[in-house]
């Protein structure tokens, strides 16, 4: 786990519940080494971007998948 700013958490959310309005509660938010949001749920995996906000889920497995961005 990294650290990432708190200042940025607002925003984090905010994007998220913008792009992924059904996604009502999650498990984890943590940093990433890149300074990215990583949020969990139960099953799906999002990265939110430090730089833009965007939003990115995760498709296949951890080992196989790819990243998705959410329009």
């Amino acid at each position: 786990m990294y650290g990432v700013w708190f200042c940025d958490l607002q925003k984090v959310i905010a994007a998220m519940a913008e792009k992924v309005p059904t996604m009502e509660t999650f498990t984890s938010i943590e940093g990433n080494a890149d300074g990215d949001f990583v949020v969990r749920n139960c099953t799906i995996t999002y990265i939110v971007k430090h730089t833009d906000f965007s939003v990115w889920k995760r498709i296949g497995s951890w080992r196989e998948g790819r990243w998705e961005r959410v329009e």
